[in-house]
C-alpha cells in the first residue's frame, strides 16, 4: 500500500490532453516521471493514426485527460460532446490495443472520467451504484467508460477538481454538494494510483462539502443555493453529486 508520497520511478507515461487543466498540472511532474506529453497538433484522439504515432515499445502508462467538459457547451453541442468523450475514447482504445499486439507490452489506460456519470441526486455514489447521468456531459463521459471497460488493462478515475488559482466564480452555492478535490491532491492520487497494481474503478474526491465551503477557502465569494442557480439556468444542476471514497481510502490508507 502506499501512504501518499510518490517516488520516481521507471514507468514511462504518455499524457494525453497535456494542455487542459489538468494535463497541464500533471506535466509539473515531469522531473518526477518519464512523461511523454505531445500537442493536440501531434496527437488528436478523433485521428487514430496520431494515436498510434504516439505509442512506442517503451510507453507503460497512458494517462487521458483529454475531453469536451463544460457542460452547458455539451448540451448545445452534443455532436462535439460525444465525439470527443466517446468516440475519441473509443480511437484511444483500439489504439492501445494494436500497440500492445504490435510491441507484444502490456499498457495501462488511467481514463478521467466524472461524477456527473451518476444520479447527482442524494450523494454518497459509490463505484458499484447504478449510472444514471443527467446531462449530455455526463452521458457521453459514460458511454468512453464503456469502451474503456473493452480493455483488460485499465483504470477509470471518476472525479471532480478544480485549481485554487483559477475560480472564476463570484457566489457558490451553499446547498450544492460535492467533493471536489484541488487539482494538485488530485494528481498526487492519480500517480499514487498509476505505481499500485489496482485497475477498474474508483471514486476521487475530498470530503462531502458545499460549493460554498470548499471555494472560500481560497476565494472570497458570496453565498447562493441550488434554487437561485437553477432558475437562470438551462441545463440540470446537480444538487449532490458528491462520492463515496471509501475504496481509496481502504487501498491506499496510511499504515
Amino acid at each position: 500500500m502506499y501512504g501518499g508520497s510518490l517516488k520516481k520511478n521507471k514507468k514511462n507515461f504518455l499524457i494525453i490532453g497535456g494542455g487542459g487543466n489538468l494535463g497541464s498540472y500533471i506535466i509539473k511532474y515531469k522531473k518526477k516521471f518519464n512523461l511523454s506529453y505531445p500537442p493536440k497538433n501531434k496527437l488528436n484522439i478523433l485521428k487514430i493514426k496520431t494515436i498510434l504515432g504516439n505509442i512506442n515499445k517503451d510507453i507503460n502508462v497512458i494517462i487521458n485527460c483529454s475531453g469536451f467538459a463544460r457542460v452547458r457547451a455539451c448540451e448545445e453541442n452534443p455532436k462535439k460532446a460525444f465525439e470527443i468523450n466517446a468516440t475519441g475514447v473509443n480511437n484511444l482504445v483500439k489504439a492501445i490495443s494494436i500497440s500492445e499486439k504490435k510491441f507484444n507490452t502490456k499498457i495501462l489506460l488511467i481514463h478521467i472520467s466524472t461524477d456527473a456519470v451518476y444520479e447527482s441526486i442524494h450523494g454518497n455514489y459509490r463505484e458499484i451504484d447504478k449510472c444514471r447521468p443527467q446531462n449530455i456531459y455526463g452521458k457521453s463521459k459514460l458511454m468512453g467508460e464503456k469502451y474503456v471497460k473493452k480493455l483488460k488493462n485499465y483504470l477509470i478515475i471518476r472525479t471532480r477538481f478544480f485549481s485554487k488559482e483559477k475560480i472564476k466564480y463570484k457566489d457558490a452555492a451553499i446547498d450544492i454538494y460535492t467533493s471536489m478535490i484541488e487539482v494538485k491532491k488530485l494528481v498526487n492520487k492519480i500517480f499514487i494510483l498509476s505505481l499500485s497494481n489496482f485497475t477498474g474503478i474508483i471514486n476521487i474526491g475530498g470530503q462531502r462539502k458545499s460549493d460554498y465551503q470548499i471555494l472560500r477557502k481560497y476565494k472570497k465569494l458570496k453565498k447562493t443555493t441550488w434554487r437561485e442557480i437553477s432558475k437562470k439556468s438551462n441545463v440540470f444542476i446537480a444538487q449532490d453529486s458528491s462520492l463515496n471514497t471509501e475504496r481509496y481510502k481502504k487501498l491506499f490508507a496510511k499504515k
